[in-house]
């Protein structure tokens, strides 16, 4: 930890992490109401999902080449005035193109929350920021912020239906992203810890022989991981409930209010497990009991049944978060972690763009059901792959 970079720890980096999920957690609940209306059907939802999800894909994209080209304190400046820019669009027109560039550009999350360029940055600088002992702890409070702002967000997002689906209020709300995204670009011009030298080359180059192993294969099965989460993305879980018991965006704000909280807590709670009984051991036995009350939600048969399995999901779901990036920590080496996230993360966002069309497709046939089938079973072969993967060398 170098003295500069720890002048401030890790604060900088929980605000600005608070403040672009919070905005995040909004938009992946209020696009598809947004959507819907203005009139456009299912099967354009669906297309907007794909747009978004292609968005985050290039975006990484763009962070693994250029991390050896551009300061990685102008990068994340440049994707934050692409928020600006996308939420300007979005609060200033209604016609499909421009829709469906804003949603391309503006690393807009589907879920709540991120696996885009700001946290492969962030994710790489932290463990730089406190000492050794505290890596795991300090990954829980980085995403218990992150959850708690998602959470405020989704609150936030019942506002349209207070004034009753005005679209001035959807407007109001795109504009509050672009607002999100000015805030940021000033606050990396302050920030410190982000601009670690990389390796000499970009993306998976700039590792060693080892590294790239295990960067390659940690970016397939985190891709199949996120195949699976398209599926499953607050997004989608939120057009499941609005198509399959008809719940008004006033109605759903609140319960996945509740949701994000549950797994705000859970999150932090993770890092005391994974004290005791490993990163690895922690990530795969919370994400299959996740994955299991997943598939009983659509099971269910009554909304209030539903709801209490979408909490109990919600409880175990992202528990894997922090001790991922943990893991992660352990298995790369300072100047490769952000070229090994950026790698990693553009796999999952590359895994999330191929799930798209099929998100599509059953939005399309009206299959709303199928899609929460099909990111648990997905989800499921994903833990077993990774443990079998890496049991022997980590618990």
């Amino acid at each position: 930890m170098s003295e500069k970079s720890s002048d401030r720890g890790p604060l900088p980096l929980y605000v600005a992490k608070g403040s672009r999920v919070y905005v995040s957690g909004l938009l992946s609940i209020v696009i598809p109401f947004y959507l819907s209306t203005l009139g456009y059907d299912l099967a354009f939802q669906g297309v907007a999902l794909t747009a978004i999800l292609a968005g985050g894909a290039l975006s990484n994209i763009a962070l693994a080449y250029f991390d050896t080209r551009i300061s990685r304190r102008r990068m994340l400046q440049g994707f934050s005035l692409l928020m600006v820019a996308s939420g300007v669009i979005l609060a200033e027109t209604e016609s499909p193109l421009p829709i469906l560039i804003a949603c391309l550009v503006g690393n807009i999350s589907t879920s709540g929350t991120e696996a885009g360029p700001f946290q492969s940055v962030e994710a790489g600088a932290l463990p730089e920021l406190v000492p050794a002992t505290k890596t795991v702890r300090t990954f829980g409070r980085y995403n218990l912020i992150g959850y708690t702002s998602a959470a405020a967000g989704t609150l936030t997002s019942s506002v349209p239906g207070l004034f009753g689906g005005n679209i001035w209020a959807f407007r109001a709300l795109f504009l509050g992203f672009a607002l999100a995204g000015v805030l940021l670009f000033g606050l990396y011009q302050k920030v410190r810890g982000i601009d670690v030298k990389g390796g000499d080359k970009p993306g998976l180059a700039s590792l060693g022989p080892e590294s790239r192993r295990e960067a390659g294969l940690l970016s397939g099965l985190f891709s199949l991981d996120a195949f699976g989460g398209t599926f499953v993305s607050q997004y989608l879980l939120s057009t499941f409930f609005r198509v399959a018991y008809g719940l008004s965006l006033t109605t759903l704000a609140p319960v996945f209010f509740v949701a994000s909280v549950i797994t705000a807590a859970s999150t932090y709670l993770a890092a005391a497990i994974a004290e005791r009984i490993g990163n690895l051991r922690t990530m795969v036995y919370t994400h299959l009991t996740s994955s299991a009350f997943l598939i009983m939600i659509p099971l269910a048969g009554s909304l209030v049944v539903s709801v209490g399995f979408l909490f109990l999901r919600q409880s175990f779901s992202q528990m894997d978060v922090p001790t991922r990036q943990a893991l992660m920590a352990q298995i790369f080496g300072q100047r490769e972690r952000v070229a090994a996230y950026a790698v990693t993360n553009t796999a999952r966002t590359a895994g999330a763009f191929a799930g798209g069309p099929v998100a599509a497709g059953l939005l399309t046939v009206g299959t709303v059901s199928g899609l929460l089938y099909a990111g648990g079973l997905t989800k499921i072969f994903y833990d077993l792959a990774i443990y079998s993967a890496y049991r022997k060398r980590f618990r």
